[in-house]
């Protein structure tokens, strides 16, 4: 390897390894004087939002009757097994637990 090279090759090591250290600040995230700290919040415990675990489906025929044309779905095919999972009702349980084509998947949005 050339000096050149070599060069190189420390000098962005030299650069990652400045972007990663942590700010001289004690006891700050890293901010700067122009970036507002945000804390997290929690608003609900763990395990707040119920998953779907035994989904139930309407037909082809029930769901156009149930649901409007434009409905915002999440598709899923394996093995000719095809579901929809309705993006509305997603938001309110984040999560569903199912087994399509033979397959356990989780559905999450």
């Amino acid at each position: 390897m050339n000096v050149r090279v070599g060069f190189l090759i420390f000098t962005a090591a030299a650069v990652i390894l400045a972007a990663c250290a942590p700010s001289s600040k004690s006891g700050t995230t890293g901010a700067t004087d122009q970036e507002p700290e945000y804390d997290i919040v929690t608003l609900l415990p763990k395990d707040a939002i119920p998953s779907i675990d035994r989904p139930r489906f309407y037909s082809a025929q029930e769901a156009d009757a149930e649901y409007d044309g434009d409905e915002v779905v999440i598709g899923v095919e394996i093995n000719g097994d095809a579901r929809a999972y309705s993006v509305s009702l997603l938001s309110s349980h984040e999560i569903v637990n199912d087994n399509v084509g033979g397959r356990p998947i989780a559905v999450t949005w």
